[in-house]
Order: structure tokens, then sequence, then C-alpha cells
């Protein structure tokens, strides 16, 4: 394919000189001549060019004039500018440079010059396009691999997360929602973006721990004795356990992945910060804003945000949602049993940003409803008392 050059001149001696002096270069040069730099513009504006030769002092729109609008135009802005004048002026030629000429030439202008500095301002600009073609490319690879892992990682946090429902009650989709509510209630807080996607992580692993609870308690279908209930309530502390600690497995296992063990090593040295927000939730999701939750007895705003976020998206998703030993409770109802405990069980900002969330919150419930299958169960799963 030909390389596309424009010519501007508001001297025709000069153009039908220069279009003498380049006929040789027509095969591999398609060349534009214009004596207006206004034409010359509109010409840019229409149509790729691949190099711009242009003079500097002319009627209207200068060369300088045009120079500095290719330079600023988002189009035309990587496209090689030579600047060729009469003028013995160092000073204009400082500017032009600062304006950003790729080249400068006097006049009068020899053949073999004006040929040998277009052909490299030519390659140049052949190498930059190949350049940013590939960067192209391989910013459009990352981005590609970015979603499939976001996806990936999504999907091992909720089914890790629904692996836990699975063991205490047919639950649905509870854990996908608890995340959704509450990245929706931390969006209305106005949290950061980063904030807002480790929440939404991190949210369906708040009863990771329930997967340690033996099943005597975890499947009574009675109420509780004082001592069971102290080993449920050791839930929360097996679940920050299961997310915060360092795998013991995973160093042996450097010799047969497919990554320098050096690397290897300082990658298992780092934490995720997903995690660490994870096990923050497990650990607090059931602390109450007057000092009265569990295990520790936090209050107030010792307890982390992330978890008082989750609370409340965790206890509306219970109470509008059926579970064996009752039905979903109208919204309205689920509303006004909330509402009773602010500033006991909830952080009264926090409620305030879940009723600002709430549209959201209703139509993330429809999308992620019980009857929605998400990830299929397994079959033959035990229930109740049968499980062993």
């Amino acid at each position: 394919m030909k390389k596309q050059i424009l010519i501007v001149d508001d001297d025709q001696r000069v153009l039908d000189a220069l279009q003498r002096t380049l006929r040789d270069q027509a095969d591999d040069w398609a060349m534009t001549f214009v004596r207006k730099p206004e034409t010359a513009w509109e010409c840019l504006l229409e149509s790729a060019y691949d190099a711009v030769v242009t003079d500097v002092k002319m009627p209207g729109l200068s060369g300088m004039d045009l120079l500095e609008r290719i330079r600023q135009t988002d189009k035309t802005k990587d496209v090689p500018v030579v600047v060729f004048t009469g003028l013995d002026d160092q000073n204009l030629k400082t500017r032009a440079l600062d304006l950003g000429a790729t080249d400068l030439l006097n006049k009068p202008i020899e053949a073999s010059q004006l040929i040998a500095r277009l052909r490299n301002v030519l390659q140049s600009k052949e190498y930059q396009d190949d350049l940013r073609a590939r960067n192209e490319l391989l910013t459009e690879k990352i981005r590609r691999q970015n979603i499939d892992l976001a996806q990936s990682r999504m999907s091992t946090v909720c089914r890790l997360g629904m692996a836990a429902e699975f063991r205490d009650e047919d639950t649905g989709n509870h854990v996908i929602r608890v995340g959704c509510f509450s990245r929706a209630v931390a969006a209305a807080m106005g949290m950061p973006r980063t904030f807002l996607e480790m929440l939404l992580l991190a949210a369906p692993l708040h009863d990771i721990g329930k997967i340690g609870i033996p099943d005597s308690v975890l499947l009574k279908p009675g109420p509780l004795t004082d001592e069971q209930w102290a080993i449920m309530q050791r839930h929360c502390e097996i679940g920050a356990q299961i997310l915060r600690e360092q795998s013991k497995a995973v160093i042996p296992l450097l010799d047969w992945y497919a990554v320098e063990p050096k690397s290897m090593q300082e990658a298992t040295e780092n934490r995720d910060p997903v995690l660490d927000i994870a096990a923050s939730i497990a650990m607090t999701h059931h602390e109450k804003w007057d000092g009265s939750g569990y295990p520790r007895g936090l209050s107030g705003e010792s307890i982390p945000l992330e978890s008082r976020i989750v609370a409340i998206a965790d206890v509306f998703d219970a109470l509008t949602s059926n579970r064996p030993y009752r039905p979903a409770r109208p919204e309205d109802e689920a509303l006004t049993i909330i509402e009773a405990t602010i500033g006991s069980h909830f952080d009264p900002r926090v409620y305030a940003a879940f009723v600002r969330a709430l549209p959201d919150i209703r139509a993330l419930r429809n999308r992620f409803n019980d009857s929605v299958i998400v990830f299929p169960k397994p079959e033959g799963v035990l229930t109740e008392g049968a499980l062993v």
C-alpha cells in the first residue's frame, strides 16, 4: 500500500518543482499537493496521512499554526511533520521543534535530501504504527485475560461460599445476593471502586467457617444449648483462620508449578487484599453496633466497615428469603425489623446507605432469586441429620 504524503506550500512554483522532484517516488508514495493550509487541514481531518511536508510562512493559517493543530488533535497528533523554510531564523526553527516538528529542511530544497528525509520519516512512522498496533493487541489480550480471571475468581469465591451453605441449609443464591447487596450499599456510601470490587468478592465468604462446625451442632433441628451455641459462634474464628493463614502446602508444590520458584515464593509472601477483607468479614460480621454481638463484643466503628455493611445485607436477605423453618417475610416487615435495631444491631450510617440502595437491591434480588440457577446444585446433596 502506498504511503500517503501531504505537501503544503502557498507558492505554486514550489509545488510544481516538488512534484517533478518526487515523480520517481510515485510508485511508493501517493502525494497530495495543496496551496492553502486550511485545505491541508481539511484533508488531514478527512483522510489518514503518513507524513506532512509544509512551508512555514504562508498567508492566513501559517505552517506553525498547522503544525500546532496537528499536534493538538487526536486524529493527527502522531503524523510526522517535516517543515521547510527559506527563513534563516534559528528561533523559528527552535519553535518548530518545540511544537513537535519531526524534521527541518531549508529552501532551496535538494531533491536527494528531501527524499532521504521523507524515507526516514516514513520508516519511523511505520515502526511506530507497528508498535502501537502490537501494544493495542497486547492491551486487549490483557483486558480479556483480566475479565477471564475476574470471572474465574468470582465463580470460585461464590462456590466456596455456597459450600458452607450446603452444609447448613438450602439457601439458594444467598451468598451471591449478599455480595451484590453489600456492593450496592458501599456504592451508596460513596466508597471507591477498589473497595466495591473487593467487597463483592469477599462478602460471599462471610460464613465459610461453618465448614468447621460439627454436624451435631450445625444441623441440630431444635434450639442449641449454651455449649452448642458457643461452638456455633466459633465459625467466625474458623472462617478468619481459613482465609487469613498462609497455606503450608504451597511451598512444597513450587517445583511442580510452571513458574520460577523464586517468583512463586515472592507471590506467596504477598497478602491478597481480597482474602484480608474476607477474613475481616468472616471474623466480625456478627458483631453489633452496641457491642452485644460476637465473637469479640466489638462496638461502633471498632467494627470494620466492611463487616457493618455485610451484616445488614446478610440479615435483609435472610429475612426476605425462604428457609426450611419459615417462609420469606414480606419486604416491609423485614425493613421494620431492621429499622427497630438501628443503633443497636446496625450502624445508622450504613442503614441510611442501605435505604438509598434499596432500588438497586430490589433489582438484584429479582435478578438472583432462588429460582435462578447460577450454580447447579450437586445431585445427592444430603440435608438435615443425614449428613455424615
